[in-house]
């Protein structure tokens, strides 16, 4: 007789299962399973990082309060990246302003349109566009300032000096040779004065001077050198820089041409020519190369200029050609006296006459015409 097999026992079913609950409702989700986190807010984001950008510190201010009103809206993540982000660019953004502010007031303080008063200080603290006056002496046996005192004052009011540029001496190494850093000093103030007054001919009579450091070390001492013009005569009442606008497109092109030859000219060293020969041969080389380039300028323009202009600026090139063939000789002197000989006889005024012809046909003011306008007015009133 066979025995039948017991029944089989009941499965309980598993708790993970689905249809564990009889009344079928899901079972909670195992808890190994990632949570989906809300996305990041990239307003937040941007905010922060362009606030540590100090120019873009606004916009990252800007962006920061933007997030903190959609975040609560959006329910994206990064409230704490958008209250760092406008923290640290309200931060920039008010400490810029301050600085403006200080600035500003540091400006009105040195301001050129003739309002303020006077200020003590030294040459150092000398930037561009500062009027001022040296209280120390500069003569023929002293010919430095000793004394780097300065009474800096408006531009509007009478002043011996004023500063027309700034540079640094070159290297990073240590200069203890005072008449090189005096080379670099002439030769880099050279251009930037005509950055600032393209025609020197029609400034006041002033020199072009310069403050340098004598000697200075690789430890990084101040190299800066002030670029500034010493009125000889009559003290100026107002600031030299010229105004590029005030010339006419002739004018401005005839300028433009002779700027090689001015830049050299006003790099003549200062010290003579027995003194340091290296000096002089090389500013003699300069004003040979700013002579043959001012006059090819001159050829190149003088088409485009008035017909009554264009036989005084191309005899004016002729001129400085022919001198400028001499002037590479007196480059070329082994000997100071050598140097003196070949260089008068080239003449430091022999195109005076070319120069003043051709300005005077351009309508560009020439040397000594004020004098004469003042001659024919007493004249006039004499006769009166």
């Amino acid at each position: 007789m066979t025995v039948p097999p017991p029944p089989p026992s009941p499965v309980p079913p598993s708790p993970a299962s689905p249809s564990a609950d009889p009344y079928g409702a899901p079972s909670p989700p195992d808890s190994r399973q990632p949570v989906a986190r809300p996305p990041l807010s990239g307003l937040a984001v941007a905010s922060l990082v362009l606030s540590l950008l100090i120019c873009l510190a606004p916009v990252g201010l800007l962006l920061g309060v933007i997030a903190l009103v959609r975040i609560p809206r959006t329910g994206r993540r990064g409230k704490g990246l958008a209250i760092a982000g406008t923290a640290v660019g309200g931060a920039v953004v008010a400490l810029s302003l301050l600085l403006v502010a200080f600035g500003g007031a540091r400006f009105s303080a040195w301001t050129t349109d003739g309002s303020g008063s006077a200020k003590a200080g030294t040459l150092r603290e000398l930037r561009e566009g500062d009027c001022f006056t040296p209280k120390g002496s500069q003569g023929e046996e002293e010919p430095w300032i000793t004394d780097p005192s300065v009474e800096i004052v408006p531009c509007g009011k009478p002043h011996q000096g004023e500063v027309f540029a700034t540079f640094r001496l070159k290297g990073n190494h240590a200069i203890s040779d005072s008449e090189k850093i005096s080379e670099q000093a002439v030769r880099g103030c050279a251009p930037l004065l005509h950055d600032f007054a393209l025609d020197p001919t029609a400034l006041p009579t002033v020199l072009p001077s310069s403050y340098y450091p004598v000697s200075v070390s690789w430890t990084g001492e101040d190299r800066t050198v002030q670029c500034w013009m010493d009125a000889e005569d009559s003290l100026p009442e107002r600031s030299l820089r010229q105004d590029p606008s005030q010339w006419n497109k002739h004018q401005l092109a005839y300028l433009k041409a002779m700027r090689p030859l001015s830049e050299a000219r006003v790099s003549a060293p200062h010290t003579p020519t027995e003194d340091n020969l290296a000096a002089s041969t090389a500013w003699a080389d300069r004003m040979a190369r700013g002579g043959a380039e001012s006059a090819r300028l001159l050829r190149a323009a003088v088409d485009g200029f008035p017909a009554e202009a264009q036989g005084p600026v191309t005899g004016l090139a002729n001129q400085l050609d022919a001198l400028s063939l001499e002037r590479r000789s007196a480059a070329e002197a082994r000997t100071p006296a050598e140097f003196d000989k070949r260089w008068e006889s080239v003449g430091e005024e022999d195109w005076t006459w070319e120069e003043w012809e051709a300005r005077s046909a351009l309508g560009l003011s020439v040397e000594g015409e004020g004098e004469e306008k003042s001659e024919e007015e007493g004249e006039e009133s004499s006769a009166g």
